[in-house]
């Protein structure tokens, strides 16, 4: 039977940094990452290595916008049905055809959407305008709406040298066009973070052990699987290296598992319990504190730090996430912290989640000592959108993750917000679309 005398609360000194400080001390230690050569396709969601600019001119010639006529514009002027103008068909364009002809006064080339524009033609005026060329080898033009119009310039889109991609630009399918456009086959991207994640406690199971949970011997093991995804979608390797027992020679050996990863994440035994031996482990390896602790919730027993890895001149310190154990707490400082850090290290420009302006559908509440984040639903409907609670707030639940659009952000100093009173919400950009839709 152990000895309740023996309990031992490690003692640690708090620096209760602020939000912004401790995200300032986190992102001041990012550097990029190097860059690494992928075929286009495989570049989908990285960051742009370097600035890309046009190698051609776009489009390379006037091109038509429409399917109809390409004539001179002072031919139509006064066109209408009451008093049609009639030119002749001298040409046929298609896209990708070269004109054959140019167009001469009483003219006109039957062109298609996309087809270079003829010499001589400064408009394209639309097949409705016209009678689609009833008497064959000539058209009745009906109006003159079209006079100077639907010509699209060369170059429209960008010339030679133009700048259009800039390093740090993550690449979407909209950009896998352009890089398509600038006919590249592969693109410099910055490497993918390679991140080592670490949960801890003899509490935790895993799915074959879920017996354990069930009969109450044990409590789900969430967070690793949960991190991983997170990671993965945060432009990171994720590198899970199990669940570590509450024994140092085990945490020690995990951790070592992890010593070649860019990012060290470790998750629980960042209290002050007596089981909570990860600083202590962490410590024994020479970790270089920055903080403890975050003047925030759920999460405040967070902390971050550095651990001096190699030697001579292949030294360097790998940065040392310490999350709180409690799934909603890992959840929210990953997002805050983490998450931003690991898009600086990829290469990414903008790392931090987009916040919107919203309104309370009921009053939030949190300490007034503390920044608070509250797992929030968006209801669909007119701007500014409403937002609720979705379910209890407890940092130690895992269903409202799930439900969350954004996290609704109630500033240190401030206890309460009232329903109808404006509230910002960091949005949480992976989750599905606003508005519901019923399968029939």
């Amino acid at each position: 039977m152990s000895d309740p005398g023996a309990t031992r609360f490690e003692v640690r000194t708090a620096d209760w940094l602020s939000l912004d400080e401790a995200q300032a001390r986190i992102f001041s230690g990012a550097i990029r990452l190097p860059e690494e050569v992928v075929d286009a396709p495989d570049a989908l969601g990285r960051a742009l290595a370097r600035d890309l600019n046009s190698t051609a001119t776009l489009p390379p010639w006037d091109n038509s916008a429409m399917d109809g006529y390409a004539v001179r514009g002072g031919d139509i002027a006064g066109a209408s049905p009451s008093s049609p103008v009639v030119l002749a068909i001298t040409d046929v364009v298609r896209a990708g055809q070269v004109p054959g002809v140019p167009v001469g006064p009483g003219q006109a080339v039957r062109i298609m959407t996309g087809a270079p524009v003829p010499s001589g033609a400064d408009s394209v005026v639309r097949v409705e305008d016209t009678d689609a060329e009833q008497q064959s080898g000539s058209v009745r033009v009906l109006s003159d709406r079209d006079r100077g119009r639907n010509v699209r310039p060369a170059g429209e889109d960008m010339l030679v040298g133009d700048p259009v991609l800039t390093a740090g630009q993550v690449v979407t399918p909209g950009t896998i066009a352009v890089l398509s456009t600038l006919g590249l086959t592969s693109v410099p991207v910055v490497r993918r973070p390679l991140v080592a994640i670490l949960t801890t406690g003899d509490e935790l199971r895993t799915p074959e052990r879920y017996e354990e949970v069930r009969s109450g011997a044990g409590v789900p093991e969430s967070n690793g699987p949960m991190l991983a995804a997170a990671v993965a979608q945060a432009a990171g390797l994720p590198m899970p290296l199990g669940i570590a027992a509450d024994a140092e020679d085990d945490l020690r050996g995990r951790i070592e598992n992890g010593a070649d990863a860019d990012v060290l994440v470790t998750v629980g035994g960042a209290s002050m319990g007596e089981a909570d031996l990860v600083k202590r482990v962490l410590d024994e390896l020479g970790f270089e504190q920055s903080f403890w602790r975050t003047l925030i919730r759920p999460g405040s027993p967070f902390g971050f730090g550095w651990i001096p890895r190699g030697t001579g001149k292949g030294a360097w310190r790998q940065p040392v996430f310490g999350l709180p154990g409690n799934p909603s707490s890992a959840f929210v400082t990953f997002e805050l912290f983490v998450r931003p850090f690991l898009l600086a290290l990829a290469g990414q420009s903008n790392i931090l989640r987009r916040r919107v302006a919203c309104v309370a559908g009921e009053t939030l509440r949190g300490p007034a000592n503390l920044t608070c984040f509250l797992r929030v639903g968006i209801a669909p409907g007119p701007l500014p959108a409403r937002v609720t609670l979705v379910g209890p707030q407890g940092s130690g639940l895992v269903r409202t993750l799930a439900r969350a659009d954004g996290l609704a952000v109630i500033p240190e100093g401030t206890h309460e917000v009232a329903e109808g009173q404006p509230v910002e919400v960091m949005l949480l950009d992976d989750t599905p679309g606003a508005e519901p839709f019923k399968f029939a």
